[in-house]
């Protein structure tokens, strides 16, 4: 009897816990993607940055007079 209880309380926890789990799972991918977009959005400014700064060098060095 002891056996059969213990059984079925385990049964009832991990039904009870499954759903739980699911939304934090959810939470957790929603999470990592709003990260991904970021580094995304971080990547794309940092290169556009990148190639202003390499147009603006690229000038200033062809009014450089050459030795």
């Amino acid at each position: 009897m002891k056996m059969t209880s213990l059984i079925a309380a385990l049964v009832v926890t991990a039904a009870l816990t499954a759903p739980g789990q699911d939304g934090v799972i959810q939470d957790v991918k929603h999470g990592a993607k709003k990260v991904g977009e970021t580094i995304k959005d971080g990547l794309e400014t940092a290169g556009e940055k990148t190639k202003e700064t390499a147009k603006t060098v690229g000038r200033k060095t062809k009014r450089l007079p050459r030795p």
